[in-house]
């Protein structure tokens, strides 16, 4: 992996994990309204940007239900079920990602340590490149949180925040989607102090 590499519109794609209100309970790492927040910024920029998108999970039971901020910002995303921890061992998940035929993978979910951390180690033994959203995820606690930042970055993975991909796909702020970028740095960042 060459770690130099720009994300763009058209080598990478997006996964959104999880995003479940359901496994609130044990996130004790980040405000569960800013995690929401950073969810809902992450799959709008997905929108913005007309990327290719999986959106894992199931709703019911102790799951929950989806971030509605998360699923109005989605339709474009294919959506899979999975009963594993990590994708990958859901048969549909691989064959939807190797369609796409990109190895540049944006992938961030709620839980930081569990299937976040599994799917991220599973994309680097399958061949992609993971590039980890930190900021919209947590964990129940920062020793584990830290200590999965370290195995998935020690494995080959990138971290990186919702904002900082954001100014790195778009490029210039007068691209068509400058606007749109600048709107979600307002609402959804402390760069616009709104939150």
């Amino acid at each position: 992996m060459n770690y130099s590499d720009k994300l763009t519109r058209d080598n990478a794609v997006v996964i959104l994990v999880d995003f479940l209100d359901g496994f609130f309970p044990g996130i004790k790492t980040i405000d569960h309204d800013l995690l929401r927040r950073n969810a809902e910024a992450f799959a709008r920029l997905s929108a913005v940007f007309k990327m290719p998108t999986i959106m894992l999970g199931e709703e019911g039971d102790f799951r929950g239900n989806f971030f509605p901020g998360v699923v109005a910002n989605a339709g474009h995303a294919v959506r899979v079920e999975r009963h594993t921890p990590s994708a990958w061992d859901e048969p549909e998940f691989q064959r939807v990602l190797a369609g796409f035929r990109r190895k540049k993978v944006i992938l961030g979910g709620i839980s930081l340590d569990i299937c976040t951390l599994q799917l991220t180690l599973d994309l680097i033994a399958g061949g992609y490149e993971p590039y980890v959203v930190v900021d919209v995820s947590g964990s129940d606690t920062a020793l584990n949180e830290q200590a999965a930042m370290h195995r998935m970055t020690q494995a080959g993975a990138v971290m990186v925040s919702w904002a900082s991909i954001a100014s790195e796909i778009m490029k210039d702020w007068q691209t068509p989607e400058g606007p749109e970028i600048g709107k979600l740095y307002q609402d959804f960042s402390y760069w616009g102090n709104r939150i």
